[in-house]
Formats: C-alpha cells, structure tokens, sequence
C-alpha cells in the first residue's frame, strides 16, 4: 500500500512524526507553498491524453472524445490524501490576487474553473482519493437554515460534492466517560447538505474508520473511491487518516489508465 499525503496545513503531527508517515504510509509526506507548484506536481504523476473514437447506435456513427488518464513511468501511488482544500483554494486565492487587496470580477471566475478543473483531474486518477476540507455555516436566504458547507474560496463549495462519491461531514459525540466519539455523518439532511455516498451501504452515522467506506467500495466491486471529508479544526479530519494503514488495497483492481 502507497498512500501520499500532501499536508498544507502542517498538521500531520497528530498521526505521527514525518518519520512515522512515511513507514506507515509508504512514501514521504509532502507540503507545498503555493497551489502552481501542487498542481504542476500533480501533472507530473499522472498524464493526460485526449481520445477520439467513434460509437455505433444502429447505422448511426456517433463521434466520441475523452481522456484517458494514466500514471507515469516508475509511479505508484494506491491513495492521494490532500490535507486540505480549503488551504489549497486559499493558496491559489492569494497567487491571483498578488498585492491587491482583493479579488477581481474575472479572478473569482478563474478561481472557480481552475478549482473545477483540478478536481476533475483529480476525480479520474486511477488511485484513491481523500480530500479534507473545513467547514463553514451557513444561513439558506430562502428558510433560514443553518448549512454545514465546505470552507472553500469561490463558488467551487457550492459543488463540490459532485467529484466525490463519498461526501462525510465530521461529529464528535462525548461518552458517558468523558471520552470523544468520533463519527462521519453519511446522509444528507438540511444542516449536512452536501453528505453522499454513493454506494447506498452505509448507515447514517459511522465511526471514522477508512476500512468502513473501503468494504462498502469492495461489496460493490469498484476499482477506486473519491473520499471528501468536512469538518471543524480538531473533529477527526486528519486523525482518522490512521485508519488508512489498516486498509488494504489489495482487494481492489487499481487501474493503470481511466478513460473519462
């Protein structure tokens, strides 16, 4: 198993030291500086290439285009953790805005399709996918309902969920002993608007445990799960990633290339 974790937040010390990660996890944690950078290096892991083909129905020729993604030479990566998009939108939030003091007009429309465009990427690597990101509330203008959304510069957390297919809201629970719980809420209701999964086999609420969502990817035969987890500063976000070194991989047929 070869999980890299990009930290932009520098907050990997609650699962372990550097040294730690990169035993448990199989290849050396990561940070960035500014978004340019991550993106650049991510383009430099997997390579896209563009497919024209043509689909019969009947004695009609229908002419098809897609992508087809796949992992550069030498590189294995079974799951790409990015701790955290709301620090990642944040970084390139600053690259557009430079010394002015805020964003223009025609700068929130790049900030939101350049966003789109790197969960689209990212969405169709033929490797697993955990994106943390932190919340926001948020009051819906039309009843007045406090919205649990993700913390993420733009109109990009408006839909976000759609590039996941796992979308978990944290919570922690206090025990009768004092202790913490903590737990991912699953299915959507007004406050948890974005939750998701895609697999229908979850409940509504389960301990933060990856080895949980990755039997639910097993029963339904998928090859890979896109993972999004919302949430507070200290609800479990980074250190459920833990359980991530008690999943094995080797149950799922990881894809050399996807075509999208």
């Amino acid at each position: 198993m070869k999980t890299l974790l990009v930290d932009l937040e520098n907050g990997y010390k609650s699962i372990g030291s550097k040294e730690t990660i990169e035993e448990k996890f199989g290849l050396p944690l990561l940070s960035f500086n500014d978004f340019t950078s991550f993106r650049n290096f991510i383009g430099q892991l997997w390579s896209r290439k563009k497919v024209e083909k043509e689909v019969k129905i009947g004695g009609v020729s229908v002419p098809q285009s897609s992508w087809e993604i796949k992992a550069k030479d030498g590189v294995e990566i079974d799951c790409l953790i990015i701790d955290t998009g709301s620090e990642m939108a944040k970084k390139y939030a600053r690259e557009l805005k430079g010394k002015a003091e805020a964003l223009q007009l025609k700068q929130w429309g790049k900030l939101k399709d350049t966003l789109d465009n790197f969960f689209s990427f990212t969405n169709a690597i033929p490797a697993n996918l955990v994106v943390n990101c932190h919340s926001k509330m948020q009051e819906d203008n039309e009843n007045g309902v406090m919205r649990v959304m993700p913390y993420i510069e733009g109109s990009t957390k408006v839909d976000v969920g759609k590039w996941f297919d796992f979308v978990l809201y944290t919570k922690v629970h206090k025990a009768k002993d004092g202790k913490r719980q903590y737990v991912w809420v699953t299915a959507r209701d007004e406050h948890y608007c974005h939750a998701k999964d895609r697999t229908q086999e979850l409940p509504a609420e389960i301990p933060q445990d990856y080895s949980i969502i990755f039997d639910a990817v097993k029963k339904k035969g998928w090859d890979t799960a896109k993972v999004l987890v919302i949430g507070e500063p200290g609800s479990g976000k980074t250190l459920s990633l833990k359980t991530l070194t008690t999943v094995s991989y080797t149950h799922l047929t990881l894809p050399t290339n996807r075509e999208v």
